[in-house]
């Protein structure tokens, strides 16, 4: 018979509710002693000061590339004191690298001194971060204000919650978490977070997978109260929903993209999600995207909704979605519905598409754009307004949107005509339907 031979766990060891000895433990743990460490159930491990001089993390890095795996069992981990550091990092170099799995446990109140951010967790390039069942909740930095993965970086978080953290500085991106790597989220709530761009989550390169999800209740004072992703990573989220997050004042820009924002490059794709609920306060010509703004990305759309969405001042354009150039997609019931630019001279209570850095292509195949509506003086186009794009019409509707007395078509205003329209209902919109366009919209009567 074969021989064979027994796989041995690794050892656990069990820290008492001492952070003295939780320190101990970590650094056996980065020479392979005793890997796999077993927190003191609901314990409070308050760590007052940096782990030794002049670092800013409250813990060791971990540089154990084969794993360290930290069970909570219900315990926190909080930094207390008035001593400014951040409670993990993950590696300390794209050369030195670590792999960190916690599990059960939160992670309060991180606040490093330095600029690299990471408030809470900080995973620094190629090294490896999981979490099952860790709220980062309470932290500072200037980029991720939860957690930061840098490039080359591996993530995982699942059952998790990423919540009231807040991000400050110059760059001030990513209030809960902002990803360069390779990360991936999985039934995680990210709640009640604050950055100048990317409230909840800032993206910008690699790609950011979120499933089952919610990004809720977060502010940004410029763009993405939702999600800020700028750069060529990819995007792709199923099954979450992006409500209730609002871009406001304070900011050092214009205002665009309640729920998300989208800049240049990259394909994002959103797969039976909703976005809903956002706000722009606008501060200036041109801003607006209450659920989405997009500047030049392929931007895929397949049975999301977007709806209640708000633009919230004067000249506020596209309260459901403001696309300013690249590709945008509504597909198998991605409806574009309810939504309210509320200002004079508004544009676009559904979707308002303009060439700013190029012209946009727009298709909307088996979705509506339904039950929108411009207020105020000078507002039009409460359905579609197209100051430059091109779209397709493919078994559409564009239905009982409304806009001011004429002369403000309710249903579309386009600057150029609008040839590629088939099987769509235009019809029940308010005062007109297409009539005072500049330009025709086939099929498209009163």
């Amino acid at each position: 018979m074969a021989a064979t031979t027994a796989v041995v766990p690794a050892h656990a060891v069990t820290v008492p509710c001492d952070t003295a000895a939780l320190i101990t433990a970590i650094n056996n743990a980065n020479l392979n002693v005793d890997t796999v460490i077993d927190l003191e159930p609901y314990c409070l491990y308050e760590v007052a000061a940096p782990y030794m001089a002049g670092a800013d993390d409250g813990l060791p890095p971990i540089t154990n590339a084969n794993g360290v795996t930290i069970n909570g069992r219900n315990a926190t981990i909080k930094r207390v004191g008035s001593s400014s550091f951040r409670l993990f990092e993950v590696g300390t170099s794209a050369v030195v690298t670590g792999n960190l799995t916690l599990n059960d446990l939160t992670v309060m109140n991180g606040q490093p001194s330095g600029a690299v951010g990471g408030g809470a967790v900080l995973v620094n390039n190629n090294s490896t971060f999981a979490g099952t069942n860790v709220a980062l909740q309470g932290s500072t930095g200037n980029i991720g204000g939860g957690v930061r993965f840098r490039t080359g970086t591996t993530g995982t978080l699942t059952d998790s919650r990423i919540s009231d953290n807040r991000t400050t500085g110059g760059a001030s991106i990513g209030g809960g978490l902002y990803s360069e790597g390779q990360v991936t989220l999985v039934n995680t709530h990210i709640t009640s977070n604050r950055a100048r761009l990317g409230g909840g989550i800032g993206h910008a390169s690699g790609t950011l997978t979120v499933s089952g999800s919610s990004i809720k209740h977060n502010t940004a004072f410029d763009n993405g109260g939702g999600i800020n992703t700028d750069g060529n990573g990819a995007l792709n989220v199923t099954g979450t929903a992006i409500t209730d997050n609002r871009v406001t004042t304070g900011g050092l820009g214009s205002g665009a993209g309640g729920g998300v924002f989208v800049g240049f490059g990259g394909t994002k794709t959103f797969t039976n999600s909703t976005i809903e609920g956002n706000t722009v306060t606008v501060r200036a010509a041109d801003d607006g995207g209450g659920g989405i703004f997009t500047f030049s990305s392929t931007l895929t759309l397949d049975n999301t909704k977007v709806r209640g969405n708000k633009l919230i001042g004067e000249a506020g354009y596209g309260a459901g979605i403001n696309a300013q150039g690249g590709t945008v997609n509504l597909l198998n019931a991605s409806d574009v519905t309810g939504n309210l630019a509320a200002g004079r001279y508004s544009r676009g209570g559904g979707i308002y598409t303009a060439s700013l850095v190029g012209t946009p292509a727009v298709t909307v195949d088996n979705s509506a754009i339904d039950r929108n509506k411009v207020s105020g003086t000078g507002s039009r186009g409460a359905g579609i307004y197209n100051a430059a794009g091109t779209y397709e019409l493919t078994d559409a509707s564009v239905q009982f949107n409304v806009a001011p007395d004429a002369p403000a078509p309710g249903g579309i205003w386009t600057s150029t005509a609008i040839t590629s329209v088939t099987n769509t209902t235009i019809a029940n919109n308010a005062p007109t339907n297409c009539l005072y366009s500049l330009a025709p919209v086939t099929s498209c009567v009163g």
